[in-house]
């Protein structure tokens, strides 16, 4: 189902949680709602459940608008954060409770339970209540709940926020599983960008209630709006360098790091990622002040002139503090940022 927000607003006092916010979301597509905490996702994700009342605006899913109907009857699956599972209740138990308030007899409840348990891989504990399961165990019954009144939408808030990192990783590939199985629209709030940007099929970034960027996870990457969506993707964070421009040169502190560009003279704001870097002994000297490893990569603290900035380089890479060694920038991959801080060119 197509999901369609028209100006949706929040408003609590003087305070816009939500900021007139545009968003259309194609049936059957996995959306991160990603940003800080207190950018307003969560109360986004409300006003869609219908929890939270819009001050203003219009939500559609397919042609219905469903702005004033009630949470019961928007055909939605909701997963909290805390998964809000029964614990003197079994796993069965808590997977058929929706089916039945819906007054499905209770045969055909433990029929469509088993059938949802089996595709979040979760069948062999049906006996079990929530106390004998691990956190990514719990978190498939949630979603196995929230799924088998087989909603039209699945709204996720912060689903892997109370796991371990390792099994963080794992859920959240078996939700991008389930979710292709089911073919379900489901949008899922996160802080976690490389959580949103592994699963989801587009990524919704928000700052202070307002709508940031709305776009496929590695067209965002590479082509962030602004300031604000460049430093929030990718780790290790992007280094923001300011810079001169000056007959087609692109200078940093005196050093040149692209010849030859279409850009009006002046000083603006400039992105470049640490993988961005390549080492190139005729590239621009640096020093090593620090090294940190990763597993795969090596991450070398530098200084570019007087700003610090930071080089991502294989593993395999020798090099110790004190070290020169000289880099220069993958074409394309200055971003420069004017005086708004919107992005206006690569280079």
């Amino acid at each position: 189902m197509d999901i369609r927000i028209e100006n949706l607003t929040k408003t609590y006092g003087t305070l816009n949680a939500v900021d007139h916010m545009n968003l259309t979301i194609k049936d059957g597509e996995l959306v991160g709602l990603l940003g800080p905490s207190g950018c307003g996702k969560s109360t986004t994700l409300f006003m869609l459940s219908g929890l939270t009342t819009p001050t203003e605006g219009r939500i559609y899913f397919g042609d219905k608008d469903v702005t004033n109907i009630s949470p019961e009857d928007r055909e939605i699956g909701l997963v909290f954060q805390n998964y809000a599972l029964y614990p003197h209740m079994t796993v069965e138990d808590n997977i058929t409770f929706p089916l039945i308030n819906r007054r499905v007899n209770k045969a055909q409840a433990r029929e469509m339970a088993l059938e949802m348990a089996k595709v979040v891989k979760i069948d062999q504990l049906m006996k079990r209540k929530p106390g004998e399961l691990s956190g990514g165990q719990q978190q498939r019954v949630a979603i196995a709940r929230a799924l088998v009144k087989k909603p039209q939408v699945l709204l996720l808030d912060e689903p892997l926020s109370n796991l371990d990192a390792k099994l963080r990783v794992e859920t959240r590939e078996e939700i991008r599983r389930i979710q292709q199985e089911v073919k379900i629209t489901t949008i899922f709030v996160t802080h976690d960008q490389e959580e949103a940007m592994s699963i989801s099929d587009r990524i919704a970034v928000m700052k202070e209630g307002v709508l940031q960027q709305y776009e496929v996870p590695q067209t965002m990457y590479l082509n962030p709006a602004n300031v604000f969506v460049s430093r929030f993707l990718g780790t290790p964070e992007i280094n923001s360098i300011e810079v001169d421009v000056k007959d087609g040169e692109i200078s940093a502190n005196g050093l040149v790091l692209r010849k030859g560009v279409k850009l009006a003279d002046g000083h603006y704001k400039a992105g470049i990622r640490p993988e961005s870097f390549y080492l190139d002994e005729n590239g621009v000297s640096l020093s090593v002040d620090s090294i940190r490893m990763t597993g795969r990569d090596l991450l070398i603290f530098s200084k570019l002139g007087s700003t610090p900035v930071r080089v991502l380089v294989h593993s395999y890479i020798q090099v110790a503090e004190g070290d020169k060694f000289g880099v220069s920038v993958r074409e394309g991959h200055i971003l420069i940022f004017d005086g708004q801080e919107k992005l206006i060119g690569r280079f």
